[in-house]
């Protein structure tokens, strides 16, 4: 069962600023995280947090799943070097 998908407003933000084709990459890897979030292939868990990443060539996407409310939540997008900074 798919988790619902919902963006912050910073990724939001950050995926408009993408050219039309990473755009449509980095959706493709949300459906695909949101059907299934436990396979290696879509998303691996980030140590010391809840929050997982996935990849998506030079831009890493950072997600929170709340099983509870059968959600997922884009937290951030942003490239590779800066993403874990805050994280």
């Amino acid at each position: 069962m798919a988790l619902e998908v919902s963006f912050s407003r910073q990724a939001a933000n950050y995926l408009k600023k993408l050219d039309a084709p990473t755009r449509k990459r980095v959706h493709e890897k949300v459906a695909a995280v949101a059907e299934d979030y436990m396979d290696p292939k879509n998303s691996y868990p980030l140590e010391g947090t809840e929050r997982r990443s996935a990849r998506v060539g030079m831009y890493r996407i950072l997600l929170l799943i709340i099983k509870e409310k059968n959600s997922l939540i884009v937290a951030e997008i942003n490239s590779r070097g800066q993403i874990y900074r805050d994280a």
